[in-house]
């Protein structure tokens, strides 16, 4: 989709939603399409603060430019950054060839983390941002229900879609990273990697012990501690409701993981005897 098409798209958004009380739109399909450049490539995105923020607000800004409505609603919704951290890798190594461990993720993409200044910046470009916390309605069997509830919508009457897009195990993303710069095509490697997830591995990955891709516990606490204070801005300017007393996010941590951004050995072994069959 070009700058054009989404910039039509949008349009006519506006022009449908003067018909109804409630239009709900997600940001996943059309909203990086508005900050394209002409020739159709996503623009570079700044590594430093100042020029990244001052970059986001002009797109936040632009973006607002394509909405003929006063009311607009920006929903944030927010995960424990420390849990986000993990899934937000496991999904980009999933769907790219990115070859880079889980701590320079982490450094590289500081900005993902920064709620308080992501938040600031909406609201700022749209003037109403309700903030939820991801655990606020997944805990919830009826998870479309929850999220309607929280954003003061009756979504009773839609069904939801069967879940998708399952992550990778840490193990399998560890896998799919080392062979990032084979001569494998990109097809290639998600076909592998999705054969082992599939085939006789499954179960085996199923009783894996839980993992995770921090170094060790010290690691994953330093990351979590990393955003105490401005989580605690964030809550007071976006969620004053919430008890002074309690914290954006829970401070317990699970220590039953094995840790570590390497290849479990149990894991190489059962991938060798499932290669050593094929």
């Amino acid at each position: 989709m070009s700058r054009e098409q989404a910039i039509r798209f949008f349009a006519e958004v506006s022009r449908r939603a003067r018909d109804y009380d409630v239009t709900i739109l997600s940001a996943e399909a059309f909203f990086r399409h508005i900050d394209l450049t002409k020739d159709g490539n996503p623009r570079k995105i700044p590594g430093q603060p100042e020029p990244y923020w001052e970059a986001r607000q002009a797109y936040i800004n632009d973006l607002r430019h394509h909405f003929d409505h006063d009311n607009i609603e920006i929903v944030m919704a927010v995960r424990r950054q420390v849990d986000y951290g993990m899934s937000l890798y496991q999904e980009h190594v999933k769907t790219s060839r990115y070859n880079a461990d889980f701590a320079t993720f982490r450094e590289k993409h500081w900005q993902r983390f920064d709620y308080l200044r992501q938040a600031r910046a909406w609201h700022e470009g749209f003037g109403i941002l309700r903030l939820l916390r991801f655990e606020d309605f997944v805990q919830s069997e009826d998870v479309l229900k929850s999220f309607g509830t929280l954003i003061d919508v009756d979504l009773s009457g839609l069904t939801a879609a069967p879940r998708e897009n399952a992550s990778l195990p840490p193990d399998l993303v560890v896998l799919k990273r080392m062979m990032a710069d084979s001569s494998a095509s990109t097809n290639g490697l998600r076909d592998m990697v999705d054969k082992i997830s599939r085939g006789s591995l499954k179960a085996i990955l199923k009783h894996m012990p839980k993992r995770s891709l921090y170094q060790d516990l010290e690691d994953m606490q330093a990351f979590h501690r990393s955003f105490s204070d401005a989580n605690e801005l964030l809550k007071r300017e976006f969620l004053p409701l919430l008890s002074s007393h309690e914290p954006l996010f829970s401070d317990t941590l699970a220590s039953d993981y094995l840790f570590g951004d390497t290849l479990h050995p149990e894991f190489l072994l059962q991938l060798s005897r499932h290669l050593a069959k094929t």
